[in-house]
């Protein structure tokens, strides 16, 4: 954990790609935090502010097919419980959601990393690998 100089308080990391899925079966890519995990109501904590999606709802998705990402996402100070790359595979933007790719730390068990945020901090690393082969469990 550093201290940022820009004052920007939030993570940052790359997100890793591989084995992507057919172009037609991915509608949007996106990176979320959720405050609990599992998240109770996902579309809810979204569109109530609860659970953040970068890059923004207004905006377009993750690129993709790409081998990787950088990303920088400013958030609140405080513990998330899951940050997450998730796939919109179809037409349903409700429905049509999964994980693909979690931030885990250990290799011992399915269950992703929480994270904490102090103000003023940017948390750097916090990687993810996306294999759309091999999903992680899914919290919905």
């Amino acid at each position: 954990m550093e201290e940022n100089p820009g004052d920007l308080t939030g993570i940052s990391g790359t997100i890793f790609y591989s084995s992507w899925s057919a172009a037609d079966s991915i509608y949007n890519l996106r990176l979320v935090v959720f405050k609990n995990y599992p998240p109770a109501n996902i579309l809810t904590e979204v569109l109530t502010g609860q659970a953040i999606v970068y890059p923004a709802l207004d905006q377009e998705g993750l690129s993709h097919p790409v081998t990787s990402t950088e990303y920088q996402l400013e958030l609140a100070p405080g513990s998330y419980a899951y940050v997450v790359v998730a796939q919109q595979f179809g037409p349903n933007v409700q429905r049509d959601w999964r994980a693909v790719g979690q931030f885990d730390t250990t290799v011992s068990d399915s269950l992703p990393t929480a994270i904490t945020i102090g103000e003023g901090e940017l948390l750097k690393n916090i990687d993810i690998n996306v294999d759309f082969t091999k999903l992680p469990p899914q919290p919905f």
